[in-house]
């Protein structure tokens, strides 16, 4: 089913709302992060299992949005996408606030599966700024996307720090909220609709919905290898600071330099320079390029002390980092771009809700297998991806 197209210039103007808002939104998301984890921890029972409850609320989230994204990107898809996008902050702004009011685990609880029901807004934004640009921008535009949620979650830890010093997290949910809740309502004033040309239901939607991937062959290997890429980043997850302090007597200063080195150089690469690369490479040899890149420099992290002491460790994980965010800041967007160009508009929030999926799925399974790895060899994991990044490098084929 076909959708109204909008003038380009009133296009442009649409992704000024949109873009603050996902910002915005992952501001918010980035100050509770900086966090909620010494929260929860201090308010787990004596006696309790700290970590696998801290890790549980955290993963909640996730859980969350891989039931609830598919279904937010078909709702998107049969009412149109600027109700969805708006309900969806609204959700996550509520999530903010309620971790403010959160006095127990069972209100943080409570935030997490709320932002996970929320963070859809992500999905159907991408869906929206895909099907309103021509198949050739589209990598670019999603790109902006994506550079605004690094920026977000560049920005928002530090400043969820400073707020938590000085109101605790009542004073993090009232900001973080508020901010969420400007975007939202920039998007009630200023985005266009574009609704479908004939409104339909649904029907019934399976718990998890592969519906999508059964009526698009093409689009399985390129979600497959999305979905493994994830799971293979997300082994990482809570491992990288035990790394380079076991191996390197690193503490929190280098971890959140080179963390923060990672992300602004994620926002110069989708945010400027993808348009660019765009231009010069085709679209199969930009993703096997940015796997390529990514593996590299996974791989490359247990073994940053090779050359001491003529090389400090810690010159070669900024190598590390630059290869692996320059390739993960052209990796996401692009495949991003490949399934959209696969996908007829009508169904582009369902792709998007069915991509946030499969983060998702990367997100709640790769930490567990990333720590029972670390705790048996701690370069197993950094192997395990980086291998796996070259592989996915390897199976896109032409498009």
């Amino acid at each position: 089913m076909g959708r109204v197209k909008l003038p380009p210039m009133v296009i442009r103007k649409a992704e000024a709302p949109i873009l603050a808002a996902v910002f915005l939104d992952l501001l918010g998301f980035g100050m509770i992060i900086a966090d909620i984890q010494l929260r929860a921890e201090s308010m787990v029972p004596k006696g309790w299992p700290t970590g696998l409850i801290v890790g549980g609320l955290l993963a909640s989230t996730f859980v969350t949005q891989l039931v609830a994204s598919p279904r937010w990107g078909i709702a998107s898809d049969h009412k149109g996408r600027k109700p969805v996008v708006i309900a969806c902050t609204v959700l996550s702004a509520a999530a903010m606030l309620v971790y403010g009011l959160a006095g127990s685990l069972w209100i943080l609880l409570l935030s997490r599966v709320l932002s996970g029901f929320g963070s859809a807004n992500v999905a159907v934004a991408q869906a929206y700024i895909s099907e309103s640009v021509d198949a050739d921008d589209r990598t670019a535009a999603l790109g902006r996307v994506g550079a605004a949620i690094s920026a977000g979650l560049v920005i928002g830890p530090p400043i969820g720090g400073f707020l938590a010093a000085s109101g605790g997290n009542l004073m993090i949910g009232l900001v973080a909220g508020g901010l969420s809740l400007v975007g939202a309502g920039w998007m009630m004033l200023a985005l266009p609709n574009i609704p479908p040309k004939e409104e339909r239901r649904p029907g019934k939607v399976p718990a998890i919905d592969l519906r999508l991937l059964k009526d698009l062959p093409k689009l399985r290997p390129l979600v497959l290898i999305a979905s493994v890429a994830w799971i293979a980043l997300a082994t990482l997850e809570g491992t990288f600071a035990r790394l380079i302090s076991h191996l390197f007597h690193y503490d929190q200063r280098q971890f959140g330099i080179l963390f923060g080195y990672e992300s602004v150089l994620g926002i110069v690469v989708q945010g400027v320079l993808l348009a660019w690369i765009a231009k010069k490479l085709s679209q199969t040899a930009l993703i096997r390029t940015a796997f390529l890149s990514q593996g590299i420099g996974l791989a490359l992290n247990p073994f940053a002390g090779l050359l001491m002491p003529a090389v400090a460790p810690f010159a070669i994980l900024f190598v590390a980092s630059t290869l692996y965010a320059v390739g993960s800041g052209v990796a996401n967007p692009t495949i991003n771009s490949l399934c959209s160009r696969l996908t007829p508009d009508s169904r582009q929030g369902e792709l998007f809700g069915l991509l946030q999926g499969a983060r998702s799925l990367g997100f709640v399974v790769g930490p567990l297998i990333g720590g029972a790895l670390f705790d048996w060899q701690p370069a197993a994991p950094y192997l395990l991806a980086g291998s796996v990044c070259v592989l996915a490098a390897f199976l896109c084929g032409e498009r």
